[in-house]
């Protein structure tokens, strides 16, 4: 290899590290939103959660509850649309919708208490998520 060639290649390498170091960043960039929103969404949730029995602002009347409540979960459902609108790029953002979906979803248990697959995959997804984090 010669010199020209060994410099072709060097800009080559460094061009396609370059190329790879950008798409990361810009996806990263692209979930930080999602990630965002998503984080939102959890702490909704657990305020939510908070009014039911075992929470800390258990409110045990259930129409009272309601009258708090259900202006949270408005919001929840307004969240869920924008981030169900994002196209997930990155392990990251694959995480967060799965704790969320999780938080929001707490009976979706073991893979193996479901008969369907689809069931089983996305417990699957949820189970390891919430491990991984």
């Amino acid at each position: 290899m010669n010199r020209r060639d060994a410099i072709a290649n060097l800009v080559a390498g460094t061009a396609a590290a370059l190329a790879v170091s950008v798409s990361t960043s810009q996806a990263a960039a692209a979930d930080a939103e999602l990630i965002a929103l998503c984080a939102r969404f959890d702490a909704n949730e657990r305020h939510y959660l908070s009014f039911y029995p075992g929470g800390e602002n258990h409110i045990p009347d259930d129409d009272a509850r309601d009258a708090v409540t259900d202006p949270i979960q408005d919001e929840q459902h307004a969240l869920a649309t924008e981030i169900t609108s994002h196209r997930i790029t990155t392990l990251a953002g694959f995480a967060a919708v799965a704790r969320s979906l999780g938080l929001w979803d707490s009976q979706i248990g073991e893979p193996e208490q479901h008969g369907c697959i689809n069931e089983q995959l996305v417990a699957m997804l949820v189970r390891d998520a919430r491990a991984m984090s």
